[in-house]
């Protein structure tokens, strides 16, 4: 059976897509956290923000590793 999809490819896109859903995760936790800072879920909220920024700098990485050639 043919690979369609390089293995390369297929990782790269995965990490990317992933990283930057993650990212834009971020952006809205942090919008959230931004416009009402003194809520009370503020603290599990910014506990959201740092693993999806955490995340998305891992999986955008990852990305980036998996793109060079060796």
């Amino acid at each position: 059976m043919t690979n369609y999809i390089p293995q390369k490819f297929f990782y790269v896109a995965v990490f990317a897509l992933s990283g930057v859903t993650a990212a834009f995760g971020a952006v809205a936790v942090g919008s959230v956290l931004a416009d009402n800072p003194d809520n009370s879920q503020a603290a599990s909220q910014a506990v959201a923000l740092v693993a999806l920024a955490t995340t998305s700098i891992g999986c955008l990485t990852l990305a980036a590793g998996a793109a060079v050639d060796e």
